[in-house]
């Protein structure tokens, strides 16, 4: 497959050498991938169409048409272009449902969110002198943080989150992980802070509507990881 540019066609030695090649045949397995997947239509297209033309602050058809004059784009290829992720997500649903839940259990975990306090200084003695004053109630965590902990969450209180449990660093991750709410730790080493960590709650991820679209796209992407795998990037483009 060539690409046809403004000084001829683009070759795919020139999508490799640009570090494009990878990208441009994701999006041409997707193209056949959803070969088998109808196009919204009525209420759906509506929506889609009304959404992208908010998002690029087109407000009446004469705009949206001075836009697809400027990109070389007819209605048509347009309506195409703005509900390619819609259907790329139906297809991923459709084609990965019965995965779900198994998947769902695996990554569940990462999934969910805490929200839990950090304070953090250089001196094993001070954290841990800290961490006494918060467990027998001479202070609370949040006056402690606020005037101790050498990290940016002084400026709230210790307070961090909700967030997921991927963001924090792995030490402080797999802490939360093991912690119930209201567990207040001892100081711990991580890299060259002393820490003391306080779960406040853990917000559990459901296997809803919005987590199925999610973990379904994420099947659909290891799947299109395994084709482009297989492929040799020195063929020419379907």
């Amino acid at each position: 497959m060539v690409v046809s540019g403004g000084h001829g066609a683009i070759t795919p030695e020139q999508l490799a050498r640009w570090g494009l090649l990878r990208q441009v045949q994701r999006e041409d397995c997707i193209d056949h991938l959803l070969e088998e997947v109808d196009a919204p239509a009525g209420s759906e297209l509506e929506g889609l169409q009304s959404d992208w033309l908010k998002a690029h602050e087109l407000q009446n058809q004469a705009a949206l048409q001075a836009w697809l004059q400027k990109q070389g784009l007819d209605e048509a290829t347009w309506r195409c272009m703005i509900s390619r992720s819609w259907r790329w997500s139906r297809w991923c649903l459709d084609h990965f449902q019965s995965q779900l839940p198994t998947y769902y259990l695996k990554r569940k975990p990462l999934l969910d969110r805490v929200s839990y306090s950090l304070l953090r200084v250089k001196d094993k003695a001070l954290a841990t002198e800290l961490y006494l004053r918060i467990k027998e109630g001479e202070a609370s965590f949040e006056d402690i943080a606020s005037a101790y902990s050498a990290g940016p969450e002084r400026n709230s209180g210790g307070q961090l989150g909700p967030v997921a449990m991927q963001q924090p660093h792995p030490v402080l991750a797999r802490l939360l992980q093991v912690s119930s709410p209201g567990q207040l730790w001892p100081p711990k080493q991580l890299e060259n802070w002393w820490i003391v960590v306080r779960l406040n709650h853990l917000h559990t991820t459901e296997l809803d509507t919005e987590t199925s679209q999610q973990l379904a796209l994420e099947l659909g992407e290891k799947h299109l990881e395994q084709i482009l795998d297989l492929s040799c990037t020195q063929e020419p483009l379907r």
